[in-house]
C-alpha cells in the first residue's frame, strides 16, 4: 500500500532494517515502480555483506547502510562481546554464504572491494 499523494516520476527512497540478497528490496521497488515512482536509493541500517548491495548496484539501485556486519562485528570485538575466532567465524560463514556475485570485470563504481 502506498499512501500519500504521489505523482509519476516521483522519486522515492525505500528504508529497511536489514538487507542479505536485497530482494526485498528490489520486490518493493519493482511495486513502487509499477506506481510510477523511480527509486534510485536504499537506506538500511543493516548491511549483511552477502550479496545484496551488489545485486541492487546491478538492478540501478544505491544501497546506503547505516552500518555493515564487519563493522559491527568489530565494535563488538573491541568491546569484548565477542572474541576472534568469533569474528572469524562470522566473516568466514558471511563470505561462504554470498547471495549474489558481481559478473568478473564488473568493478563497484565506488571502489569498494569486496573484503568481507
Amino acid at each position: 500500500m502506498i499512501e500519500g499523494i504521489i505523482k509519476a516520476g516521483d522519486v522515492c527512497l525505500i528504508v529497511e532494517d536489514v538487507v542479505t540478497s536485497g530482494s526485498s528490496v528490489l520486490e518493493t521497488a519493482r511495486l513502487l515502480e509499477k506506481e510510477g515512482l523511480k527509486v534510485k536509493d536504499a537506506v538500511v541500517l543493516l548491511d549483511r555483506e552477502q550479496g545484496g548491495r551488489d545485486m541492487l548496484e546491478a538492478e540501478g539501485i544505491t544501497l546506503h547502510p547505516v552500518f555493515t556486519i564487519s563493522t559491527l562485528l568489530d565494535v563488538l570485538l573491541d568491546a569484548g562481546r565477542i572474541d576472534p575466532a568469533t569474528r572469524r567465524s562470522v566473516k568466514t560463514f558471511i563470505k561462504g554464504n554470498q547471495t549474489f556475485t558481481k559478473p568478473p570485470g564488473n568493478s563497484s563504481p565506488r571502489g569498494e572491494g569486496d573484503d568481507v
